[in-house]
């Protein structure tokens, strides 16, 4: 199965992730995290890589190795 044959999943943690990112609109991970901090960070990077993977969240790459999220640009 690819990713075009998943179905969208969404979770709790999904929803935290998304009311974050439309309230903020950009945020580095760390900052994504400290909002999420009743998850495990590893669930919390997880979640903004399956999100991102589906076109619901886009990472950036800051500098030295630091990345944003930010919700993608409507078309």
């Amino acid at each position: 199965m690819d990713d075009a044959d998943t179905p969208l999943v969404h979770t709790e943690l999904t929803h935290r992730v998304l009311r974050v990112m439309h309230r903020r609109k950009e945020c580095a991970i760390e900052e994504l995290m400290q909002e999420c901090s009743s998850y495990a960070w590893n669930q919390v990077l997880l979640e903004i890589d399956r999100l991102s993977r589906s076109g619901q969240l886009c990472l950036l790459y800051k500098k030295d190795g630091d990345y944003a999220v930010r919700l993608p640009r409507a078309a």
